[in-house]
């Protein structure tokens, strides 16, 4: 077995340090526990669905969520950043539009390109190259010396920031098993609602004393992630076994299996997962094929509404409370912050109820709430800044509870053959929705009435709210191969 093993290793380098790790659990009397039976994709299945959340699954949610943490961090750093670009090249607001809706373009081709690297390559290595192109185009973000470069540095980063989170996703889905997988899966999703606070709250603090350029510096640091990531970590092993590489998920999954606190109980039966994994591979048109098309539709108007809020509303948020209220920046970066902090409480609060209520019922609640925050705003945005900004801090606040559920709920819908697609796909219209959002705040930011934009807004969570509810399934405990279809 030990020989099985480092032949595995060297044909793969993430696999290499796998065996490293398991052949030294082994020496050290941590054994990998017992195989249980011959080695099939129902028994890695198995062994997945009886292995608790131990210290492999912590090294994975840190070290993947630092990539997913800067991705938020990078999102919404434009934000902090762009009073100060529009005083210093003086932009229109056509110009600024693009500048928001610009790298929009880059995640859209992103949220269809990475993904379809993990079905080919493997997690790991998506996730490594896009955090890469995430830390150096940010890094380059900083020296922009105007505009144009600005914009096109900014639809290159894109690619990363689009198709970071979609395989994140997959991946911390994939190697967790079905008991508490939602609240498992949204405490590493928090890492995005807190990177857009820290984003909000450094920028608000050194924007104004050090200059635009420092938030790209910081953003750079997920290049780090590029060199080290496969290394440390090991490959999903639902993944290889759909693959076929039977050697190599057994060698992944010791991996996990030797960090475990306690023994793990023998396997016993598992016909059951047997029969689970002996679904026929799907293929990405099949994600809108009979079984899947309702699946497919409440995933693509959840993302899409995500994108248009987020990018069509919080982007947006410093600059009319600046223009629109006359507030000091200072204060204009102050209360942004305090909507991303809303976000983030939101997104806790999931956490802890997603596995008790559902999915559905945690997303339809969030969106309806958020629509409702919104049509307040557009009646009362003739208010102080005070009022209106407080709204939008609900709104965000209540967003941020359904988008971070959509992180567990999109993986769960598809089978590990096309599951990567999939979220992608979600992505991707994500990616359209914030294409054309920023020009709806822009048409209406130089009249001073906010009110249309408001109320615009307020559809879109409240439509998505009735398309999940009536064409969504409920996934909460159930094994993702049972899921199938």
């Amino acid at each position: 077995m030990l020989t099985q093993r480092q032949d595995a290793a060297s044909r793969c380098a993430p696999v290499a340090a796998t065996a490293s790790i398991v052949t030294t659990a082994d020496s050290a009397g941590r054994g990998a526990a017992a195989r249980g039976g011959p080695l099939t994709r129902g028994n890695i299945v198995a062994r997945i669905e009886r292995m608790p959340g131990n210290a492999m699954h912590i090294r994975a949610r840190l070290l993947i969520g630092l990539a997913t943490f800067f991705d938020g961090f990078d999102v919404i750093a434009i934000a902090a950043t762009l009073p100060l670009l529009i005083a210093q090249w003086s932009l229109t607001p056509g110009q600024i539009g693009f500048l928001i809706a610009a790298p929009s373009v880059g995640q859209l081709v992103g949220a269809l390109l990475f993904p379809g690297l993990a079905e080919r390559f493997g997690r790991l290595r998506s996730i490594g190259w896009s955090a890469g192109i995430i830390g150096l185009m940010s890094l380059a973000c900083g020296f922009a010396p105007s505009f144009e470069v600005f914009a096109l540095l900014r639809i290159v980063q894109g690619l990363g920031l689009g198709g970071e989170l979609p395989v994140a996703a997959t991946y911390i889905n994939e190697v967790t098993r079905a008991h508490g997988r939602g609240r498992f899966v949204l405490l590493y999703e928090v890492v995005f609602p807190i990177g857009l606070m820290v984003s909000n709250g450094i920028g608000a603090w050194l924007v104004p004393h050090y200059g635009w350029q420092v938030m790209y510096f910081l953003g750079g640091v997920p290049l780090v992630l590029f060199f080290i990531l496969r290394r440390v970590i090991p490959e999903s092993p639902r993944w290889l076994a759909e693959k076929g590489r039977l050697e190599e998920a057994d060698a992944a999954l010791r991996a996990f299996e030797a960090r475990a606190k306690t023994p793990l109980p023998p396997l016993g039966d598992t016909s059951a997962y047997e029969r689970m994994a002996q679904h026929p591979r799907r293929r990405v048109r099949d994600l809108v094929s009979k079984p899947y098309i309702g699946r497919t539709l409440a995933v693509w108007m959840l993302w899409a509404t995500c994108g248009f809020i987020q990018y069509g509303l919080s982007t947006w948020l410093p600059t009319v409370y600046k223009t629109v209220y006359h507030a000091p920046l200072q204060l204009a970066l102050n209360l942004a912050a305090g909507a991303s902090v809303l976000g983030v409480v939101g997104s806790l609060v999931c956490a802890m109820i997603v596995d008790k209520v559902g999915r559905k019922p945690v997303i339809n609640v969030s969106f309806l709430l958020c629509a409702l925050s919104l049509v307040l705003a557009g009646v009362f945005h003739a208010s102080n800044v005070y009022v209106v900004a407080t709204l939008c801090a609900l709104a965000m606040g209540f967003l941020a509870s359904g988008f971070i559920t959509a992180y567990v709920y999109t993986p769960e819908l598809y089978p590990t053959s096309v599951r990567a697609m999939g979220c992608g796909l979600g992505g991707a219209w994500l990616k359209l929705a914030a294409i054309f959002a920023p020009g709806l705040i822009a048409s209406t930011i130089g009249s001073g009435d906010l009110s249309i934009a408001f109320f615009a807004l307020s559809v879109v969570p409240a439509l998505a709210a009735v398309t999940v509810h009536f064409l969504g399934i409920e996934t909460k405990g159930r094994v993702l191969e049972e899921l199938e279809v």
